[in-house]
């Protein structure tokens, strides 16, 4: 007996664009098994998290894909990964957020084309934009009057929840009152610099192919680069009460990832309400009233 559906597809055949989720993610994880090579498990969280948000974005679009690679694209792309591969396993490091963004795109080309990239952009920029982002912050000389004053500001957070807290400097001394106090450090990466370049720009690239005054843009712009700025400081505000309620191990577990959950449920919500405002509204057609004795004309 044969399965097939009435069209003659089988029911089981897996889709082309199904096929390329199932396939990144595999080529991600592959490195755990490469001895001395691995991956870095923040960045993975990251690039997850962030392609899941343009999926929820892009569905229709992905879902319905039906470009096809040529021969010599599937095979340019597939080489690209392996080279990745031979220079992790030849260096001994780790799969890294640019390596990632790599495997995608070289796996998008080797599934849908090169011309399908137009689609894939987003995800790919977003991945060079933290890295810049990263470097800007490396080469930024002074950050001490924003590490000062993001101190104080959670100094007077955490006494208005009613934990004494005394900022001098960039270190804050939680619970100063007690024998022993938990000093914790906001540093350089914690003023959100990055965060508001990065994350600033992956919400405001999801508008740049919408057609729209840029009246309409630029005060998106603003409030996206404002919210991802105080989204940085709720960001800190969890990780101080989770050093001070459940220690040292969860409060860095708490640092490294609530912030990247935070900025990008505030991107989903930032995209979706940009969309909506940008969104054009159709245009009310009021059709004239017939009367039933009559043609609808002036008499």
């Amino acid at each position: 007996m044969k399965l097939g559906s009435p069209t003659g597809a089988s029911p089981l055949r897996l889709s082309r664009p199904n096929a390329y989720l199932i396939t990144l993610l595999a080529a991600f994880l592959i490195p755990l098994a490469i001895p001395g090579v691995g991956i870095d498990y923040t960045y993975f969280f990251i690039f997850i998290i962030v392609f899941f948000a343009w999926l929820i974005m892009k569905w229709e679009s992905f879902a319905s894909l039906t470009n096809k690679s040529t021969f010599l694209e599937t095979v340019l792309g597939l080489g690209v990964v392996m080279a990745v591969y031979a220079y992790k396993t030849a260096s001994s490091t780790r799969l890294g957020l640019l390596d990632m963004v790599i495997i995608f795109g070289a796996l998008a080309v080797a599934f849908f084309g090169i011309r399908s990239f137009k689609l894939f952009w987003v995800p790919a920029a977003y991945g060079v934009v933290l890295l810049l982002g990263y470097q800007v912050e490396n080469d930024i000389p002074n950050y001490v009057a924003l590490q000062d004053w993001m101190a104080s500001v959670m100094a007077s957070a955490m006494s208005v929840l009613g934990i004494t807290s005394v900022a001098s400097g960039h270190i804050v001394a939680v619970n100063s009152n007690s024998s022993s106090p938990l000093l914790l450090d906001v540093a350089s990466d914690c003023t959100g610099i990055q965060g508001v370049l990065a994350f600033g720009l992956l919400g405001s690239m999801a508008l740049i192919d919408v057609k729209a005054r840029l009246s309409r843009v630029i005060p998106l712009l603003v409030i996206g680069f404002v919210g991802v700025f105080l989204i940085n400081i709720l960001r800190l505000l969890v990780v101080f009460l989770s050093f001070d309620f459940f220690g040292v191990s969860v409060g860095n577990n708490v640092h490294v990832y609530a912030g990247y959950t935070l900025f990008i449920v505030w991107v989903l919500v930032f995209w979706g309400l940009a969309f909506k405002y940008m969104t054009p509204r159709p245009a009310t057609v009021v059709n004239p009233v017939v009367s039933p004795g009559g043609s609808g004309g002036p008499s």
